[in-house]
């Protein structure tokens, strides 16, 4: 297994990790099986690397204004599309600023580039998906499963 699909099982099981200093912390251990701690010992190099990975530079910054458009319509479901559109809010994107006006001429880019013909609501969450993407420097898919490992998860009884 990758570092990202470790990262995706844990989070499916409910577990978060994290590195303290060159260890990793499997949170909540007490709900950590065995066999998958032994997966994660043996894959803990790799996974304090990916996790490690710094971002780009990170949440409140603005991206570039010449990143690369996306040019295949993105259809995220109803829930991925609010995840990644709450961490930008998040961040002041609902208020004047420096990254709302990113965001905004980002949509106009697709709307007037390879997005002439997508449904509209694709629009902000592609600019919504590149500035995290940008921010968090990594893929869809990676970005997504750290905001989704950032949620607070429901208290177990």
């Amino acid at each position: 297994m990758t570092a990202q699909e470790l990262f995706q099982e844990a989070s499916r099981r409910g577990l978060r990790l994290k590195t303290v200093g060159d260890k990793l912390a499997v949170i909540p251990a007490n709900l950590c099986p065995p066999d998958f701690a032994a997966t994660l010992k043996a894959h803990k190099s790799e996974l304090l690397v990916w996790l490690n990975r710094p971002p780009c530079p990170g949440s409140g910054e603005v991206p570039p204004d010449g990143l690369p458009l996306i040019p295949v319509e993105p259809r995220p479901t109803p829930a991925t599309r609010q995840l990644v559109i709450d961490y930008l809010l998040r961040q002041g994107a609902d208020h004047p600023g420096p990254l709302t006006a990113w965001l905004v001429r980002r949509e106009s880019d697709y709307y007037d580039g390879p997005g002439k013909h997508w449904d509209c609501a694709a629009f902000a969450y592609a600019a919504a998906r590149d500035a995290a993407c940008w921010q968090l420097n990594r893929g869809e898919r990676e970005a997504l499963d750290l905001l989704v490992a950032a949620l607070p998860k429901p208290v177990r009884q």
